[in-house]
């Protein structure tokens, strides 16, 4: 008996990617078990393994180790009964039509648990309006009919075609996961269920803070603590090449040195990498303002779950911000959020005529391969004065 587990390119490219596939041989006998995809830039052919850009990484990376390592025990090398050698080797009882809520509760917990709360939020709101209309369902449930008919409640509520068609995706992406992982067999319930729910899509110019509106931010002093909170938290953002607020958040004091401070764009996943920046006096003032003993940098970092509440709240003080200071954003004025930061960081720096990829480094936006082996290509100096000029400083 022997087994091995490879990217199966023979099968072609299918819309999850290439299968990965559990190959057992015995007595002239070859059978192949799909249980996950990958695509062929985050596999690495060297040692069959995920690379750390694969979306899955945490979770695949170790069940094809334990996986391996039920290959190599007596009890799988004296297996007679091939049907028998797949389930010792992948370790667990493959669960007929498992209950679709149990496992979007696993997907929620584990978006939670590497930080990815933005993923987390949408597919818990798309479940609770799915549970409202089916409150029990396993996979096998799963159907283009049941799926059309909850479309159609979901529109009768007056719902418009891109909140519906958001619920959709969600639930698409988390009965998807199941299928990579092996546990159901896909019989494409979403096929044609996007036809009628047309999103119209435009350029939108995203919204930002001309220069005049965001020295109304730096000059701001309140004596109420969460609004100035609030100001101190958008600067540090813009400061620190329009980085989102999570990254700022959940920033450590080990990232943070004399004059530089290292981030991670913990949005990206597994795909995410450190990048550094010029760490400007104002932004130091910023950190040394509410910094605590511990591996934390901020105060509020007590408990990781209550981002949500903290995001929260820091949006109301935002809106009241934006009220007190009569600050209006360009070029249509709107919402002040905490993306609206990162926006102005870009379009300023556009406007200053700072090379994109310059920028790209910058704001540490998603590399590919190519782009990861020259990372950094811009000298240290460069991009420190790229950076202040930019935040005015």
């Amino acid at each position: 008996m022997k087994a091995t587990i490879k990217l199966y390119k023979n099968d072609g490219l299918g819309k999850l990617g290439y299968p990965i596939k559990l190959i057992i041989s015995h007595k002239k006998e070859t059978r192949r078990k799909t249980f996950s995809y990958s695509s062929l830039s985050d596999w690495d052919f060297a040692k069959e393994l995920p690379r750390q850009s694969h979306e899955d990484f945490e979770e695949l990376y170790p069940h094809i180790l334990e996986m391996r390592k039920n290959s190599v025990k007596l009890e799988f090398l004296r297996q007679e009964d091939l049907a028998l050698a797949f389930d010792f080797i992948l370790g667990e009882v493959k669960v007929r039509n498992p209950d679709f809520y149990i496992f979007a509760d696993s997907r929620i917990a584990f978006m939670r648990s590497v930080k990815r709360h933005g993923n987390a939020k949408a597919y818990e709101c798309a479940v609770i309006q799915l549970q409202k209309f089916y409150p029990d369902l396993d996979f096998s449930q799963i159907t283009n009919e049941k799926l059309e008919s909850w479309k159609e409640f979901e529109k009768s509520k007056g719902n418009k075609n891109s909140t519906v068609k958001n619920y959709l995706v969600e639930i698409r992406a988390i009965y998807n996961s199941a299928v990579k992982k092996g546990m159901v067999e896909d019989i494409k319930p979403f096929a044609g269920v996007f036809l009628d729910i047309p999103v119209q899509k435009r350029r939108q110019r995203n919204r930002y803070l001309p220069e005049v509106e965001m020295e109304k931010l730096k000059a701001a002093k309140f004596t109420q603590k969460s609004y100035q909170r609030a100001v101190d938290l958008s600067l540090l953002q813009f400061y620190l090449g329009g980085a989102d607020l999570i990254d700022i958040y959940y920033l450590k004091r080990e990232n943070v040195m004399k004059n530089r401070v290292i981030l991670t764009r913990l949005k990206l996943g597994a795909k995410a990498y450190e990048f550094d920046l010029l760490l400007p006096e104002a932004a130091k003032l910023i950190l040394d303002k509410y910094r605590v003993p511990g591996p934390w940098i901020f105060p509020w970092h007590k408990d990781p779950k209550k981002y949500d509440t903290f995001i929260h709240n820091h949006r109301r003080a935002l809106a009241k911000v934006k009220e007190l200071l009569s600050i209006k954003l360009a070029p249509k004025d709107d919402t002040l959020g905490t993306k609206v930061i990162r926006h102005t960081f870009a379009t300023l720096g556009k406007y200053k005529r700072i090379e994109e990829d310059l920028l790209r480094e910058l704001m540490g936006h998603e590399r590919n391969d190519m782009d990861t082996v020259y990372k950094d290509k811009y000298p240290e100096a460069e991009r420190d004065a790229a950076q202040l000029e930019i935040i005015g400083l």
